[in-house]
């Protein structure tokens, strides 16, 4: 009989563990959905870049980002 109880004990103590590590730790937000383009010209002008993503819908704006890309935050 107590055989019976340490693996109980036991699976439920492998179900804890396995409960813990699989929580997700540290993610709390969603990440930022980012859309770049080379239309709009950078880089030196961000407000052009911010102009253009809210003009286009993208509620979080836009700066310039390297090699001439223009990034659009939703």
């Amino acid at each position: 009989m107590a055989t019976g109880i340490n693996r109980v004990h036991f699976l439920i103590a492998i179900l804890c563990i396995a409960f813990v590590f699989t929580q997700g730790g540290s993610i709390d937000a969603p990440p930022t959905t980012k859309y770049c383009i080379t239309e709009v010209k950078c880089p030196n002008n961000d407000k052009a870049c911010n102009d253009y993503c809210l003009k286009i819908r993208f509620p979080g704006g836009g700066k310039c980002e390297s090699n001439n890309m223009c990034c659009c935050e939703a």
